[in-house]
């Protein structure tokens, strides 16, 4: 794969052939800002470097690429939503959080353990 395929899918993620002026509509309109979690993007860098596009209707189950379907999301907020489907935008933004607090609290359980 040619290095500007490579660092086109690690900027915008595996998009499944949206063009990055796609990509840059959904960022633009959601202020590069993850919709899940609230991740800035647009003021720093290194959080602008994990924004993706998601499918809010994911498209393993029939989800369309078009803007109200989509939204920025950050790698690990997309990958804690994966696939599920959900009735509205608000009940996976409420799944994703909860999943995000119960890795938090493990990570916090782990991290204290290593350190004893």
């Amino acid at each position: 794969m040619p290095i500007h395929h490579r660092l086109k899918n690690l900027l915008f993620g595996s998009t499944s052939g949206m063009t990055r002026q796609e990509a840059m509509k959904v960022f633009r309109r959601d202020h590069f800002t993850c919709q899940y979690c609230g991740l800035d993007g647009q003021n720093n860098f290194s959080n602008w470097l994990v924004l993706t596009i998601d499918h809010i209707h994911p498209r393993a189950h029939g989800g369309h690429r078009k803007m109200d379907n989509l939204v920025t999301a950050c790698r690990p907020c997309n990958l804690m939503k994966g696939t599920h489907v959900f009735s509205s935008m608000e009940a996976a933004k409420k799944y994703v959080l909860t999943r995000r607090e119960d890795w938090r609290r493990r990570f916090e359980e782990e991290t204290k353990a290593a350190a004893a």
